[in-house]
């Protein structure tokens, strides 16, 4: 300074005047020195930012490893900033706990390490408050001195102060991103946020295509199981399908060449199981198909809901007297009468489910389906279904695949049993569009439970069951060597107001039916097989001693032609069929013990001449087809047109309206198809009008059948057709019966 003034003195400027000039020199010059060292630090972190990103995307694309990534990524911004720890923490969404996975230190400050499991940050703590619950992107602190929950929490790591950032990973917080000096407290400038921004974001990018990757290896493993569970499933129709054909085929051909009456019985009776097989399979692919499509859909009604039961346990009657198992039933008397619920899917999962216990459980084992009512309110009830088997059981490692489309608890079930490994998803979807739930209890070699809830409305009038009559003052008596069967008399008698009692085996009866030497009951229900004294000899025995003061009915899960000789030679009076349902019991109550007589279901009614005096049109293009309705019909006396064509059909009727009292439908035919033929007999008008049209068709969906509605038609029959659900139809329109 001093010899900047001499020269300006020199100069001939004084010495006050050269004190000015030099400060004001130094200001202007001090200035521009101090602008251009602050826009060289501004260029110092662009650059820093730059090449930090350009080391970190360098670093992403030269490895696939995250935690290697995320690691190189630490130690590069902590250097580039020159701090003490720059550290990750994660948020775990299930425990709402924020903890420390990934750090970089510089090991020259010999900084005491982050806890093995990492730190942790709960509700409440600021920390977690301030990026979980608000989200910010601040400075959390300039010296965690100043905030004693900070100072608890980062204190024993060294932590002199600290700043850190979201991170967001698909627009939710993944965790945060930060950076620590541990020599000296430390106000954070705005470039060194920027700087963790930055870095935040570029490991935010290498977060996403982690997961992008980590989901579509999962995806690409998932279909590639998909595509192996659809080959053996593919695999397994083939041979489930083959095989019923080759019956249906080698049996066909034994029958041809046979003269005698007897196998060629046999091989219709088994022509007719291998069809039946076959139909269930195509039934099931079919189902599968709507399911993967997502146009699966219920067709809820008002029905019988003791009926559907019982027409369920029919149709695996046979199968269960074929390996001699001990099949009952234990539906609560309590149940309603109707509820609304789509009959055909209710009855189609109980049927699955009940087929794979048969299968499943050797001879002799025991088989029990139990429906009960578990709560509800208003006109809504649930009820579950429990259906117990003794059989093999399943692992749990089988139970997470039961359910599953495509998939069998084990692949060599299907070798061994067979079975498309469908109706377990398939079952699975029905319960759920119910509002429900299916699961399974089981243990190997212990047998299994499938159990289901599912909730419905009422029917009408609440679903009551009409009033028994009054029956005071009755004794019943049942002898079976089940106690289940038992007990199941007895919850029954509760219920109904009737005296019963029970013994497990003829003796035990004897000796209490002769205790007085007077009939003590006015009804024994007695099993057929037992024990040393079966059903008929202790029929005998009571009907030697009381004569008809006694009814003995026969109760068996064997059908009754079986054993009818013998059993009426014994003094049988009647006869029951197991599994026993409510209905079934009344009905035969009141048949022999009271004045009301039997209902109108206790004895089937004869079909001979049932529709005699009435004329069908049948339009059908398949002459196999028609010549099954005829020759089924026959029977009934009813008198049957047929035509091969949609034409054909409103030719007939057109030309004699009066003559017909219901048409029989079919859909694909030539010419004119069956929804062109109903729409074209309604516009007729009159009878044309009026008249019942029933379409008798393959296509089985609800869309169809809604179809059929739209064209016309008053109701639908799928094929190949039910002969029962054919007799309905006809009683309902023809007869005006209530079906």
């Amino acid at each position: 300074m001093g010899f900047v003034i001499l020269v300006l003195v020199a100069l001939g400027i004084g010495a006050a005047a050269a004190s000015c000039v030099y400060f004001f020199l130094h200001r202007r010059f001090g200035d521009l020195l101090q602008q251009q060292q602050a826009a060289a630090a501004s260029l110092e972190k662009k650059l820093l930012q730059q090449e930090l990103m350009a080391a970190l995307t360098q670093s992403f694309i030269s490895s696939d490893d995250t935690g290697v990534l995320i690691h190189n990524a630490l130690m590069m911004l902590a250097m580039s900033i020159k701090v003490s720890r720059a550290a990750m923490a994660r948020l775990n969404p299930e425990t709402n706990i924020i903890a420390f996975e990934y750090e970089w230190s510089d090991l020259r400050q010999n900084l005491p390490p982050l806890p093995q499991e990492g730190a942790e940050f709960t509700r409440g703590e600021l920390f977690y408050d301030t990026f979980v619950i608000r989200g910010d992107v601040n400075l959390i602190c300039d010296n965690v001195d100043d905030d004693l929950r900070i100072a608890r929490a980062f204190g024993p790591m060294g932590i002199k102060s600290c700043v850190f950032v979201p991170i967001n990973v698909w627009g939710q917080f993944w965790g945060v991103l930060g950076i620590e000096q541990c020599t000296r407290g430390q106000v954070w400038k705005e470039e060194d946020i920027q700087i963790l921004k930055l870095a935040s974001g570029a490991i935010t990018s290498l977060l996403i295509r982690a997961e992008a990757e980590k989901a579509l290896v999962q995806a690409k493993e998932e279909a590639e199981l998909s595509n192996l569970a659809k080959s053996g499933f593919l695999s397994r129709m083939s041979h489930e399908m083959r095989t019923p054909l080759n019956a249906v085929i080698g049996m066909t051909t034994i029958a041809q060449n046979s003269h005698n009456q007897e196998k060629m019985e046999y091989c219709l009776g088994k022509i007719s199981e291998a069809s039946l097989h076959l139909l269930g399979v195509i039934n099931d692919i079919l189902d599968m198909s709507k399911i993967e499509a997502g146009k699966f859909e219920l067709s809820n009604t008002e029905f019988d809901f003791e009926r559907m039961m019982k027409r369920v346990t029919d149709m695996i009657g046979f199968k269960v007297n074929e390996k001699q198992q001990n099949f009952i039933v234990r539906f609560d008397p309590g149940m309603p009468s109707r509820i609304i619920a789509d009959e055909q899917r209710l009855a189609q999962v109980l049927t699955n489910l009940l087929s794979n216990a048969v299968k499943f459980t050797p001879e002799g084992g025991s088989i029990i389906l139990s429906v009960r009512m578990t709560g509800g309110t208003g006109n809504l009830r649930t009820f579950r279904f429990d259906v117990t088997d003794s059989g093999i059981g399943v692992t749990e490692e089988q139970k997470a695949r039961l359910f599953a489309p495509f998939e069998q608890a084990d692949g060599s079930i299907s070798r061994k049993f067979g079975g498309t490994g469908l109706g377990l998803s398939i079952s699975k979807n029905i319960v759920e569009l119910m509002d429900g739930r299916i699961w399974i209890e089981s243990e190997p070699g212990k047998g299994s439970n499938f159990a289901f809830e599912i909730t419905t409305e009422l029917g009408k009038d609440g679903g009551k069951r009409a009033d028994s009559p009054d029956w005071n003052g009755l004794r019943i008596m049942a002898v079976d060597d089940s106690w289940e069967v038992l007990e199941y008399f007895k919850e029954y008698a509760r219920q109904a107001g009737i005296h019963c009692e029970t013994a497990e085996s003829g003796a035990e009866a004897l000796s209490v039916i002769e205790e007085t030497g007077a009939p003590r009951f006015d009804l024994v229900f007695v099993d057929w097989r037992m024990p040393e004294m079966n059903g008929i000899e202790l029929s005998e025995r009571i009907k030697s001693r009381f004569g008809g003061k006694v009814v003995v009915v026969m109760i068996s899960a064997s059908e009754w032609e079986i054993i009818e000789t013998e059993a009426k030679k014994a003094g049988v009076d009647g006869f029951i069929p197991k599994p026993l349902f409510p209905s079934a019991l009344t009905d035969t109550i009141n048949r022999w013990l009271t004045d009301t007589g039997a209902s109108a279901g206790a004895a089937e009614q004869s079909l001979e001449g049932l529709f005699a005096g009435h004329t069908v049109l049948l339009a059908e293009d398949v002459e196999i087809n028609r010549e099954i309705i005829t020759t089924l019909l026959e029977e009934t006396g009813i008198a049957i047109d047929c035509v091969e064509d949609g034409n054909m059909a409103v030719k007939f009727f057109s030309e004699n309206p009066s003559k017909y009292a219901l048409i029989l439908m079919d859909i694909h035919m030539p010419e004119m198809n069956g929804y062109e033929a109903a729409t074209a007999i309604r516009a007729l008008g009159g009878k044309g009008a009026q008249i019942p049209i029933i379409a008798m068709t393959a296509n089985v969906f609800k869309e169809d059948v809604e179809r059929c509605l739209a064209a016309g038609m008053n109701d639908h029959l799928g094929k190949p057709i039910e002969f029962d659900a054919l007799i309905r139809r006809l009683r309902r329109y023809l007869l005006k019966e209530e079906i």
